[in-house]
């Protein structure tokens, strides 16, 4: 293969990537709630295919081969995939006042005061999510088959990695957890109590700090930060408008950000991070982009809002309550990397052939013994992306690690710092982050545990 035609195929890679990439943030905004997929690959059979895969890896091309060769594997699920989206766009579950949709049931059920509500709320979107789980479990297993085809096999070091994690994080995580549960509900952890998947959500929702973060600042605490940073907010695509339909929380795709506010600091945090995501995205064409390098700008500048000094001057937090505040940032942080590493060791799983009965059973254990709450084994399909979770883990090594080199070159107010612009200015150019042994994901959640074991 000359380079001419390697250069082609990039280019189709990045085409087709990004009208996927398009196709499926008009979904989870809310603008299209029956996505066509399949016919964006009609046009692109070279850059989704076997063969080409082949020819590249030939010709020493790896990275470039291992983004066709996952095109190719989503090629395999896209009509599965239109399915599942289809069908979740208009499922709905028998909520305290008669049906409700599943995204409304998910948002109602994080902010419901009353544990009864609370738990109908949580059976409705379970419900909900069952309507749709034929259609994603037999999409995820079709993305299996093909990945083993095209040779992307399992990455059984992110899993030991994941469990490293895990290990790092036990005690920090049971003590402040049991802790937090009793103030704020009166529930102790599984195995001890009976704490669920919607009141753990409830806690790590962050309620009684939610007057500090007001909706109406949070773009523009945003666009301060990216100032400060030297950052270009041209960069991002952030569309935060509230449609019925759209998906809560944050979604990035590629450079796209899809927001649905669901009030108070958890929204501060998810944005922060992904507007990070989504300026190194933007940076790169799509074949060039590495999704832990976004984590990693993403975990940085979300790192903002773990900041005591940030969270007085910014947010207005009275000093007396910062010890309390940033431990339950730190837990809800420890949470995303604590549920991407069990979720991860079942995603791996499913990508070496496991399915039906046995991978709802083996997620629903593995996400209850990591997170000391009971989960349904319904959403196992909705959290098998391994290559998300492993970017997720990667990038939270990478970016701790930045965050500590920052500090000890600008020192401790390093965002404040005018010098810091330039080599963050270079990284997002170049894409990478130098080999670090030590940036590990498990150095991230050490810091976390540290953090919280000294307030």
């Amino acid at each position: 293969m000359d380079d001419q035609s390697k250069i082609h195929i990039a280019r189709e890679v990045d085409a087709l990537a990004d009208a996927l990439d398009a196709e499926r943030f008009r979904h989870v905004a809310g603008m299209e709630p029956s996505p066509s997929l399949v016919s964006l690959f009609q046009g692109s059979g070279r850059v989704a295919h076997r063969e080409t895969v082949a020819l590249l890896r030939e010709a020493g091309e790896v990275e470039l081969s291992d983004r066709v060769a996952a095109l190719r594997a989503e090629r395999a699920q896209a009509e599965d995939e239109e399915a599942w989206r289809a069908a979740e766009s208009g499922a709905t579950g028998a909520g305290p006042d008669g049906p409700v949709a599943l995204v409304d049931a998910e948002l109602s059920a994080a902010r419901e005061r009353d544990p009864e509500q609370r738990d109908a709320y949580a059976r409705a979107a379970a419900e909900a999510c069952e309507s749709a789980a034929r259609h994603r479990e037999k999409a995820i297993e079709e993305r299996a088959r093909a990945r083993a085809e095209v040779g992307l096999t399992p990455d059984w070091n992110a899993v030991v990695e994941g469990d490293a994690v895990l290990s790092a994080s036990d005690e920090a995580w049971r003590d402040v957890l049991a802790w937090t549960a009793r103030r704020e509900l009166g529930i102790k952890p599984v195995p001890q109590g009976n704490l669920a998947r919607v009141d753990l959500l409830r806690i790590l929702a962050l309620r009684r700090w939610s007057g500090l973060f007001r909706a109406g600042m949070l773009t523009i605490e945003l666009k301060w930060a990216f100032e400060k940073l030297g950052f270009d907010p041209g960069r991002t695509r952030i569309d935060a408008e509230n449609r019925a339909a759209k998906w809560p929380g944050v979604h990035v795709l590629g450079a796209r950000v899809s927001f649905r506010a669901r009030e108070g600091a958890p929204d501060w945090l998810d944005l922060f991070g992904a507007a990070g995501r989504s300026l190194a995205a933007g940076h790169h064409p799509p074949h060039r982009r590495d999704a832990a390098f976004g984590h990693a700008i993403g975990w940085l500048l979300s790192s903002l809002l773990l900041e005591p000094r940030f969270l007085a001057d910014r947010c207005g937090v009275d000093r007396r309550d910062l010890p309390d505040l940033l431990r339950g940032l730190r837990l809800r942080r420890l949470f995303t990397l604590r549920a991407s590493a069990a979720a991860n060791r079942i995603a791996a799983e499913v990508e070496r052939g496991m399915s039906g009965a046995a991978w709802r059973e083996s997620y629903r254990d593995a996400m209850t013994a990591a997170l000391c709450a009971t989960w349904d084994g319904v959403r196992a399909a909705r959290d098998a992306d391994g290559s998300a979770h492993r970017a997720t883990l990667a990038g939270a090594g990478l970016g701790e690690a930045l965050r500590r080199s920052l500090v000890e070159r600008f020192d401790e107010d390093w965002w404040l710092n005018p010098r810091s612009a330039e080599p963050l200015a270079a990284l997002l150019a170049a894409g990478r982050l130098p080999e670090d042994r030590a940036a590990t994901p498990a150095f991230a959640a050490g810091s976390l545990s540290g953090a919280m074991g000294e307030e």
